[in-house]
């Protein structure tokens, strides 16, 4: 094989598969679907739609978590990573603030958690546990009590936070009080104000220490068939699903369809393709405030 024909082999070999950039483009369009249902339900045309919407918006949340964990194995900065994803958070949490103090009237704008800081919170544990087990292994008794402060961040932030809520109960009205709440959650995350709460982080600092795309495919897999096995005892034993924030998440039948992820995953060619950095942090809030627009005004017209 000459030079030429090498380099026509190489280019074929790029194409094949998704890469890093591929699969978050995928999950930005199954996240709009999803969030037109859930933010626009009572557009007419949209609610005759709205269980198959919800059931294939089901892919986004892992895709961009398997997209998530390849960053956090061949990122170039950590403390970079974290601070965007912080940063991030925070600006998709202030913006809600904003928005529901200036227009709350006008748009009933109510948004679940915010899945960046879950995403933040992936790369911190994952980090912080890989780094106690080599400080622990080194013996290096500074690094490791390091790595265990980072893992007790959210603990220790909930005593802050409710203070910080019973504060919020002195504000002279309704708007000012859920304002207080939202600046809270956009500078102090907890478990209990993150998107699919510590589930979602869980399986995602599992992928990170699955290693390659085989392991990582098969550690997803196994996670959707224990929520799939807790789904089917639910039927027979409705409490279990009220058992914890876990089985109320995830022990469903419509978050079990996360699973259709995994074809996408199984695709994932170990590229990370080009792609924005920041597009995708700015366009999770506001694709959101438009839509609750756009159905506040049909509602209006209507």
């Amino acid at each position: 094989m000459n030079g030429v024909e090498e380099r026509q082999q190489e280019r074929w070999t790029l194409k094949k598969g998704l890469s890093t950039s591929a699969i978050k483009w995928i999950a930005l369009f199954f996240m709009t679907l999803d969030h037109i249902a859930a933010f626009g339900f009572e557009i007419p045309i949209v609610g005759r739609f709205y269980n198959p919407l919800r059931m294939v918006g089901r892919i986004a949340a892992p895709l961009f978590l398997f997209a998530l964990v390849q960053g956090l194995r061949h990122t170039g900065s950590r403390s970079k990573f974290l601070l965007r994803l912080y940063l991030a958070g925070m600006g998709a949490g202030l913006f809600v603030a904003v928005t529901d103090l200036l227009f709350g009237d006008i748009v009933g704008y109510i948004t679940p958690a915010n899945i960046i800081f879950t995403f933040f919170y992936v790369a911190l544990y994952a980090w912080a546990i890989e780094g106690l087990a080599n400080a622990v292994r080194e013996r290096n008794w500074r690094g490791a009590a390091l790595a265990a402060l980072c893992c007790a961040l959210p603990l220790l932030a909930q005593p802050l936070r409710l203070e910080l809520w019973e504060l919020s109960r002195a504000a002279d009205s309704i708007a000012g009080s859920f304002l207080v709440h939202n600046l809270i959650d956009s500078f102090l995350p907890t478990f209990n104000s993150v998107d699919y709460g510590w589930g979602m982080i869980l399986l995602g600092v599992a992928l990170y220490f699955a290693g390659t795309k085989g392991r990582q495919c098969g550690v997803f897999a196994a996670f959707c068939l224990v929520c799939m096995a807790g789904a089917v005892a639910g039927r027979f034993y409705y409490p279990i699903q009220d058992f914890s924030s876990f089985t109320m998440t995830f022990f469903s039948p419509s978050q079990c369809r996360m699973i259709l992820a995994l074809p996408f995953m199984l695709l994932y060619n170990g590229q990370r393709g080009n792609g924005p950095k920041w597009f995708f942090y700015i366009y999770y809030p506001t694709h959101r405030y438009v839509v609750s627009v756009i159905s506040a005004v049909v509602q209006a017209l209507s």
